[in-house]
């Protein structure tokens, strides 16, 4: 084998130069180089495009990191009800058949790929879809993050458990992860990974809850004259809300988890075409992994930079930010029985179904126009009196006030401590937060005046 750097089959002279260049440092050294890139170009090989790690990593940005929104529509449109429980009493068996069924269900709608070799994008997946499962821990984010921050100086700190509703305990997991994908997905890393997913998680279905009560909302858009003086601050407080914590969910996704992901997307699949055209001669400065381990370094980075940028290395700030998001979360659960105590959906049933007597009622079941809105009108009275009543009591205004003055205080307290961090790390991606939080001022002008 002439390309070989030493032949099995030599004679005795050659047997000499081969020791003499085994005792030369130079040989030695270029020879396990050489050998070294050899084994690595073909493990990377393997990897990319063999194996498609890359698929595996989608896989994970769709479902970690909630990437794609069916997925979570459909599995929380099943789950909901069974996850506002406190977890001892939530059916952990149920809740694994609709994670099953939602990732089976945007698995099989997924476009169909341009080559190949993308076709296997599917095959390579399934593997880690039907290892996909979920936990349910015992500790809040918080909790967790403080444990896996303390571990590195012993220190132990015994929190007060309480019972987590289900959608604070629950977390994404694997039974296992098949070779070679555990060599770029091993514990550290799906740690990592499920860090962000609990926040992410717990974000978009605050964001849900808050939508839902503006849902309910525009059911009263037929009293706003009779309740708007009263309703106002409630619908100030609820805009104020869903602000935050939109911003706050296209923060993560779209200015730390998506700019990260396309720049190491970019890399893999220039990795993937360096690998597959053998081009080893390639001497382009373009910035790619060539190793295995580059590769490895890379997916770290990746990680490194969404948890550090999504906040959760920062305690203060991921506190603050829990506190906030909770508060939202109170909120709309107490305003979600204010609105069944006044009984307003009963209220538009009731007009649907006359309604549709209007418009496709017969004899006995036929309504008039002037019958319907005589009626609609006295029930739209008589809800809007109801309504002002509970709005006027002490206990309503009471309430709207003291939401109002911690999701406030959490709010200035959240804005500080950003202003804090960015200043001292030169943190860039914190200013585009602290921009879309505070855009026309009024939290800055809001904490100037209490100081």
């Amino acid at each position: 084998n002439e390309s070989a750097p030493f032949s099995a089959h030599s004679d005795g002279n050659e047997e000499c130069d081969d020791v003499k260049h085994l005792l030369n440092p130079l040989s030695l050294s270029r020879f396990i180089d050489h050998a070294y890139q050899k084994a690595s170009d073909s493990l990377l090989d393997l990897l990319l495009n063999k194996y498609d790690v890359l698929s595996s990593l989608i896989f994970m940005k769709k479902y970690f990191l909630l990437d794609q929104g069916d997925f979570f529509v459909d599995f929380l449109d099943a789950a909901e009800e069974e996850l506002v429980q406190e977890l001892p009493n939530v059916s952990q068996g149920r809740v694994q058949n609709w994670l099953a069924s939602s990732v089976a269900k945007t698995i099989e709608v997924a476009p169909p790929r341009t080559n190949s070799q993308e076709n296997n994008t599917a095959s390579h997946s399934s593997q880690l879809a039907s290892s996909l499962r979920f936990n349910f821990k015992k500790k809040s984010l918080n909790e967790q993050l403080e444990d896996f921050h303390r571990r590195g100086n012993g220190s132990k700190k015994r929190s007060n458990q309480r019972n987590l509703s289900g959608f604070e305990a629950l977390e994404l997991d694997f039974e296992s992860v098949p070779f070679p994908t555990s060599l770029v997905l091993n514990v550290q890393q799906i740690r990592s990974y499920q860090f962000v997913f609990r926040q992410i998680f717990f974000a978009k279905y605050v964001e849900r809850q808050l939508v839902h009560m503006w849902t309910d909302h525009q059911l009263l858009k037929q009293m706003m004259v009779t309740i708007r003086r009263e309703f106002g601050p409630t619908l100030s407080l609820r805009r104020r809300m869903i602000h935050f914590i939109q911003n706050f969910v296209y923060y993560m996704k779209f200015d730390v988890i998506e700019p990260n992901w396309r720049a190491m997307e970019s890399k893999l699949r220039a990795a993937q075409d360096y690998c597959s055209n053998n081009d080893a001669n390639n001497t382009s400065r373009e910035s790619f992994p060539r190793t295995v381990d580059d590769m490895l370094m890379e997916h770290n980075q990746f990680l490194i930079c969404i948890v550090t940028q999504c906040l959760l290395t920062n305690s203060d700030l991921i506190k603050t930010v829990t506190k906030l998001m909770t508060t939202c979360l109170l909120f709309t659960t107490e305003i979600k029985k204010f609105i069944a105590s006044t009984k307003l959906h009963e209220y538009h049933e009731i007009t649907r179904v006359e309604r549709s007597k209007l418009r496709h009622g017969k004899g006995s079941k036929y309504i008039s126009g002037a019958e319907f809105r005589a009626k609609r009108d006295e029930r739209i009275k008589r809800c809007s009196e109801r309504i002002l009543g509970e709005l006027k009591t002490p206990t309503y205004q009471h309430m709207i006030r003291r939401f109002d003055e911690v999701f406030s205080t959490h709010l200035a307290t959240f804005m500080k401590l950003l202003k804090e961090d960015h200043g001292s790390r030169s943190n860039a991606h914190l200013a585009n937060l602290m921009m879309q939080l505070d855009y026309n001022y009024f939290v800055s002008s809001s904490i100037s005046t209490k100081e």
